[in-house]
């Protein structure tokens, strides 16, 4: 029992360290607020948002193994998979921030008094809320898996 308590706590916090690093993300990418130092720390925000994918999907496959529910019940719930295809979802829809990023790094060491093109910015924002939007149904999804469903 504490074994699962404790993988639970784990997985729950890796969901929330993601919420916490795209809403810090979100919070800094304003048109005419990204600079050079404003994408210096949203490149290092963009690490921290990688690295909760893998605390998420590495605390989910250890209740999945290691859990009282057991690979018997959950591997076959499809609402464990909705969670995933979810999860997957947003982790395609950061590569695209990942890469304007990148480029943004490369553009900033090439001009002094850099900004993106408010365009841009305006497309990373969008593209940052529509993760967290598909991130809102991922705890009803697990909700309903800890009371039975699927």
């Amino acid at each position: 029992m504490l074994t699962d308590a404790l993988l639970l706590y784990l997985h729950l916090s890796a969901m929330l360290g993601l919420a916490v690093f795209l809403t810090a993300k979100t919070s800094l990418t304003r048109v005419g607020a990204v600079d050079a130092q404003v994408l210096a720390r949203l490149r290092r925000l963009d690490v921290w948002v990688w690295g909760s994918f893998a605390a998420v999907l590495a605390s989910g496959l250890a209740l999945v193994f290691w859990g009282i529910k057991g690979p018997q019940w959950l591997l076959h719930n499809p609402l464990l998979w909705a969670k995933v295809v979810l999860l997957a979802l947003m982790a395609v829809m950061s590569w695209p921030s990942t890469q304007r990023l990148g480029r943004w790094g490369l553009q900033a060491r090439a001009m002094v008094a850099w900004q993106p093109a408010v365009e841009e910015v305006k497309k990373e924002r969008r593209w940052l809320m529509a993760q967290s939007h598909v991130m809102v149904i991922i705890p009803l999804l697990a909700t309903l898996m800890s009371h039975g469903f699927g």
